[in-house]
């Protein structure tokens, strides 16, 4: 199982980029509270390993060297739980 987690402020940010007319209107509370549930859903799942992956400062749709990099993690075997945390080079 792969979860790609991202703060709320960053899945609005995505929204918004994207563009698509029928997500102009989603309340940011809901979007909030489904974060918050997704991600009390992963802290306890166990049912296969999980690779846990921090999106907040890579972005993987549009930077070759982001999707390039989760790639190589995910291609890494997993036992239990495994967190990536990128973080964007200056």
């Amino acid at each position: 199982m792969i979860f790609l987690q991202s703060d709320t402020e960053r899945l609005i940010h995505n929204i918004r980029k994207r563009g698509r007319n029928y997500e102009e209107k989603i309340d940011i509370d809901y979007i909030e509270s489904l974060n918050q549930i997704y991600t009390e859903y992963f802290f306890k799942y166990d049912k296969s390993p999980l690779l846990i992956i921090n999106t907040n400062d890579i972005d993987f749709v549009n930077n070759h060297q982001d999707l390039e990099e989760i790639l190589k993690f995910i291609r890494t075997p997993v036992q239990g739980t495994k967190y990536f945390n990128p973080i964007k080079s200056i």
